[in-house]
C-alpha cells in the first residue's frame, strides 16, 4: 500500500495531536508523525517488553498499555497527548520480538525470505482532560503481512553484517536497507513501520 494514502489524514492527526509525547526509542515512528504535521517530543518509558502471549494482535496491544502505564506513573496527568507503540514480527506460530544478537537477526531473516509474515502494531493514545472533559486513552492493535523475495546466503549474511537489523521486531525495518527485500505488503504500511496510523485517525476522527 503506497505512503501517499496516508498524507490524506495529515489533517486529522496533526489537528487532534499537533504537539504529541511518543514514550517510544523509535526513530521511525517519531518521523512518522512529523510527516503528518505533528511537533514531537520523545519520552521513552524503557519499560519491561516481557511477555508470554502467543497472539501476536493481543501481545502488542497488552505491551502498548504497559508502556502507558508506565509512562504515566512517572509522568502522572500529562498535559499533552501521548503514545506508546509495540512492534511483533510473527511466522507460523512463532513471535519474534528484537533480536538478541546477529545469529538471532541471521535465523530471523532466513525464516522469513520467501515467505509471506504477519507485522502486528499496538498502540495505546492517551488524550488529556479538555473543556470539561475528563481524560481518555484508547487502545487498539492492527495487522499487516508482508513477503519477502527469496534471498540468498550471500544477501542475507551482507544484511546481517550491517547494523540495520539491531532493535527492530522481526530484524528488520521496512523504511531500511530490508525494504529491497520486500515484494509484497497486504495492508496499513504504517502498522509494519510500528504506528497504525489508519486505525489511530479512524478512532481520532
Amino acid at each position: 500500500m503506497s505512503w501517499k494514502r496516508h498524507m490524506g489524514f495529515n489533517h486529522i492527526i496533526s489537528r487532534f495531536l499537533p504537539t504529541v509525547i511518543l514514550a517510544s526509542q523509535s526513530t521511525a515512528r517519531k518521523d512518522l508523525l512529523i510527516s503528518l504535521g505533528c511537533t514531537v517530543i520523545s519520552m521513552p518509558t524503557h519499560s519491561d517488553e516481557y511477555h508470554e502471549g502467543s497472539v501476536g494482535k493481543d501481545v502488542v496491544q497488552d505491551l502498548a498499555q504497559k508502556k502507558m502505564e508506565s509512562f504515566l506513573s512517572q509522568h502522572p496527568s500529562p498535559t499533552l497527548p501521548v503514545i506508546t507503540a509495540d512492534t511483533l514480527v510473527s511466522y507460523g506460530s512463532q513471535l519474534l520480538g528484537k533480536p538478541k544478537d546477529s545469529k538471532d537477526a541471521h535465523y530471523y531473516i532466513q525464516l522469513l525470505q520467501g515467505e509471506t509474515h504477519s507485522v502486528c502494531s499496538g498502540y495505546s493514545v492517551y488524550l488529556p482532560a479538555f473543556r470539561g472533559k475528563h481524560d481518555v486513552i484508547i487502545n487498539g492493535s492492527d495487522e499487516a503481512f508482508v513477503t519477502f523475495h527469496t534471498l540468498t546466503s550471500k544477501d542475507i549474511e551482507l544484511y546481517v553484517s550491517g547494523n540495520d537489523w539491531y532493535g527492530a521486531a522481526g530484524a528488520y525495518r521496512i523504511q531500511g536497507l530490508a525494504k529491497s527485500f520486500i515484494s509484497n505488503i497486504s495492508g496499513d504500511y504504517t502498522t509494519v513501520v510500528g504506528l497504525p496510523i489508519d486505525a489511530i485517525s479512524a478512532i481520532l476522527s
